[in-house]
């Protein structure tokens, strides 16, 4: 039972404050003291607020899925859409869909990048497959797309059965079309370096050849290095083969175009390739310039085209191997057939290189002694390599035997030595310094 004086939730109803008495002047003290120690009217005390019963109780629902007042308070005038308790405003998402829109661009352009890659690769097998089925009795890789791929940018082609050639390996350096930051480091260099030649899809045929017909294995003038080069990569064929940079010098001849020079051991090679009408050299540089358009170097080496290691020294006198690597420009599509007397050139050369090149036996025999120079310079290199480092560690041994002694002694100790080596050093510099004069 509540009691009258509380309401139905337990707290009492609030009592009307009483008007306060204003002062008259016309009393007297005692009657002012009287009248305000008497209340009028006291009030009754307020009674303690009693428990409340459970079913008395009046729960309050709990929104938890509400937004926030100040969410509800913010104001947006641009379009929204709501999927349930989720809300999209796309004028407050700029950032994230410059984000969104340029991982799709790259996405999209790395795929197709990709993509026209691999075409111009079957483009340029489809086109010079007839070519390459005359010459050799297998052509392919052994899979479906008839090459492999070494990334999204590097493809390899195989061909293999022919006389005079073990086989031949098609490597084809493209573009990264993929990645278009770097194709943007690639202009950006271009621009400032004019001799890189990263720009462009690079095609290199490289041909593995065999002994002759009368031979079991290469002879000691099979060694030899030619090559003819435009000058434009001149520097960078020398920086990416040994064989090259090492035993060939650049021997120029008003015979060849003005924009080729010949790279080779001997003047006598030069003169020989050139005056064999079977090879047809001099005809081909002069009446086919759209070949020479994407021409970049041919090299004929019986040599290891990278710097030996110390333990295949010295260097045989008889080539274990021997190859000619084309390099070309790779065209356009439209253009595809261009290089195809250079190609051919190649294989007339495999045929006719035994006929065409016979060096003397001073030629060959300086061949070998150039060889041996070689060979000796990177041993004796290789030791004094290795005397710089025991000479190093011996100075690193004494260094620590030294720093260990010191900390052993006193300072006074210390001192006393630091300064003999000071003097003793000192008279060695002025024992250098007379010695000189």
């Amino acid at each position: 039972m509540i009691p009258d004086y509380l309401t139905t939730k337990g707290v009492p109803d609030p009592q009307p404050a009483s008007p306060p008495t204003l002062p008259n002047f016309d009393q007297s003290d005692d009657d002012i003291e009287m009248d305000g120690s008497l209340p009028a009217d006291p009030s009754p005390a307020t009674a303690p607020t009693p428990f409340f019963h459970t079913e008395q109780l009046q729960t309050q629902s709990i929104d938890f899925g509400a937004a926030p007042d100040s969410t509800r308070r913010e104001k947006y005038s641009g379009k929204e859409y709501r999927f349930k308790r989720f809300v999209i405003r796309p004028a407050q998402l700029k950032l994230e869909g410059l984000i969104l829109a340029t991982l799709v661009l790259y996405t999209i352009s790395s795929y197709r990048g990709k993509r026209k890659n691999e075409r111009t690769v079957v483009h340029w097998l489809d086109t010079y497959s007839p070519l390459l089925n005359k010459e050799f009795s297998h052509v392919g890789t052994g899979s479906a797309e008839g090459y492999v791929a070494d990334g999204p940018a590097l493809f390899y082609g195989y061909a293999a059965g022919r006389k005079g050639c073990q086989a031949l390996t098609i490597r084809f350096a493209l573009r990264p079309r993929q990645d278009l930051p770097f194709m943007f480091y690639e202009e950006l260099r271009a621009a400032v370096d004019f001799s890189w030649t990263g720009r462009s899809d690079r095609l290199e045929l490289v041909w593995s050849l065999t002994p002759g017909s009368h031979q079991k294995s290469f002879e000691t003038k099979d060694a030899f290095v030619w090559a003819l080069v435009e000058k434009r990569v001149m520097n960078v064929v020398r920086e990416d083969r040994w064989d090259v940079r090492t035993f060939t010098e650049v021997k120029e001849s008003n015979q060849l175009p003005s924009r080729l020079v010949f790279m080779s051991e001997s003047g006598e090679i030069n003169e020989q390739i050139i005056k064999n009408k079977d090879l047809g050299l001099l005809p081909l540089l002069h009446n086919n310039p759209p070949s020479l358009e994407w021409f970049d170097s041919l090299v004929l080496s019986g040599t290891p085209q990278q710097e030996p290691l110390i333990s295949e020294l010295p260097l045989p006198q008889v080539p274990t191997a021997r190859t000619i690597t084309l390099r070309l420009r790779l065209p356009p599509l439209g253009r595809t057939m261009d290089p195809m007397p250079l190609i051919e050139f190649c294989f007339n050369l495999i045929d006719s290189l035994d006929q065409a090149v016979s060096m003397t036996v001073l030629a060959a025999s300086k061949l070998t002694k150039k060889r041996a120079e070689v060979s000796s310079l990177l041993l004796d290199e290789e030791r004094k390599a290795k005397e710089r480092e025991k000479e190093e560690e011996r100075r690193k041994r004494l260094k620590a035997a030294h720093d260990e002694k010191l900390a052993k002694m006193s300072p006074a100790e210390q001192r006393k030595l630091s300064e003999r080596e000071r003097k003793r050093s000192a008279a060695k510099m002025g024992k250098t310094s007379v010695k000189r004069k």
